[in-house]
């Protein structure tokens, strides 16, 4: 049996990491109050911030102490802002952090990572959705529509206002002379009255038919969001956790993703199927607007990254790219329809060269004898080295002498001792 004074510090020591992970969870848990209270007033950098704390507790200690940590700062924000509040912000920061901790703690990879953060970021929105429609007896899912649906009213009527506003202030402001000539210019009076009906037919047009387009895209939307979204906090985590000690693992370059055929086909008969079947089966034509955005969203983003190639391929400034970018995504439907077309045949003709094979190594077919350029010392080499015997050879052991060195480059006592004793058979060295 062990003596009695040899049990009592391996205790205190099994006892001190729980209580220094629990002391962490209560620091970093009233870190991501603060986080997720900022997060009201700018709810982009909140929500994007606010997971790291949990993220960082379940690397360091496990999914137990994280989920603790994540269910006191629930408690703390509902004292402060009430339960709708502490409701909706810890379905967006817990499950996601708890997602992405877990994902970097097991060691699954940066994908698989992302994807559990995001699987678990789209449950809760869900789940909470649910539980405060049940609580508080409202449709909620109906009023976030209706939000957004007025929202873009809204957009639209402001823009048609603009529009008269400018044809009165000109009315009133310019010289008779050139309000005549403007009046009996009829191109530009024709275009004014276009864009003013137009603007009037996207009003009713979208207070027709967006709730159920909303409704029907809804599903897809939240799911893509998630998915960004999880990228998002997963990259900001990577800089952030590194200052620490903690480096997660990290993606391939953006412009390298490239979408494989055959998942580029299944979506197409997937798309193709949907579309032709969804007259003839009622359900499917709910769906047919989600898998609708999917395609069009996988298939220009690949359009975008083979736009982006090809004008880093010829030098072009990071402004450029950023204004080409956004005029693709602001200029209406036609350039959206030329990336996704783009991407689509990038799938097969590759036109990033991505799946060109390397070139192999000069060094690994390098005659004997002649030094490889890219070794990072000297002693890498094909044959001999020029300045004697004492550094390794390729296919050889290294000598005593330099078995023997110390890191310093120093010789060690028991390399001296080696130099002095005669080798086997021969002289001294």
């Amino acid at each position: 049996m062990c003596p009695a004074g040899t049990a009592l510090p391996m205790v205190k020591k099994a006892q001190r990491h729980p209580t220094r992970g629990l002391t962490e969870g209560a620091i970093l848990a009233a870190l991501t109050v603060l986080v997720a209270a900022v997060g009201l007033v700018a709810p982009f950098v909140g929500t994007l911030l606010a997971p790291l704390p949990i993220m960082l507790l379940v690397i360091r200690w496990g999914l137990r102490v994280g989920a603790l940590a994540a269910l006191v700062a629930a408690l703390i924000f509902l004292q402060f802002f009430g339960p709708v509040n502490a409701l909706s912000v810890t379905a967006l920061f817990a499950p996601l952090g708890l997602g992405l901790g877990w994902g970097v703690w097991r060691g699954i990879g940066a994908t698989l990572t992302v994807l559990v953060g995001a699987c678990a970021l789209v449950i809760a929105t869900i789940a909470s959705f649910a539980i405060a429609t049940v609580m508080l007896h409202q449709d909620l899912l109906g009023q976030f529509v209706k939000g957004l649906v007025a929202s873009q009213v809204e957009g639209l009527k402001a823009l048609l206002a603009s529009t008269l506003w400018a044809v009165t202030f000109a009315k009133r402001n310019l010289p008779p002379d050139v309000l005549a000539s403007l009046r009996h210019n009829p191109l530009l009076v024709s275009q004014f009255h276009q864009q003013e009906d137009q603007t009037r037919s996207m009003i009713e047009f979208t207070q027709k038919f967006a709730p159920a387009f909303i409704y029907h895209a809804l599903p897809i939307m939240l799911c893509v969001g998630g998915l960004i979204w999880a990228y998002l906090c997963y990259t900001l985590a990577r800089v952030v956790l590194r200052r620490v000690g903690h480096e997660p693992p990290g993606f391939a370059p953006i412009l390298t993703w490239r979408l494989p055929p055959a998942f580029a086909t299944l979506i197409l008969w997937v798309f193709a199927g949907v579309t032709f079947l969804s007259p003839r089966i009622p359900w499917l034509a709910t769906t047919w607007v989600s898998v609708l955005l999917l395609t069009l969203f996988v298939f220009g983003f690949q359009g975008t990254l083979v736009a982006l190639t090809w004008m880093k391929r010829r030098r072009l400034s990071r402004a450029v790219q950023i204004i080409v970018i956004a005029l693709l995504i602001t200029s209406g439907l036609y350039p959206i329809l030329a990336a996704v077309i783009l991407g689509l045949l990038d799938g097969w003709f590759d036109f990033r060269k991505l799946s060109v094979p390397a070139p192999p190594a000069d060094h690994a077919q390098a005659p004997a004898g002649v030094i490889d350029p890219s070794a990072d010392n000297a002693g890498q080499v094909g044959g001999t080295h020029p300045l004697g015997d004492g550094l390794s050879t390729a296919g050889q052991k290294p000598d005593r002498q330099h078995r023997h060195s110390t890191g310093s480059g120093r010789r060690s006592k028991t390399g001296r001792r080696a130099m002095r004793r005669p080798r086997e058979g021969g002289a001294s060295s």
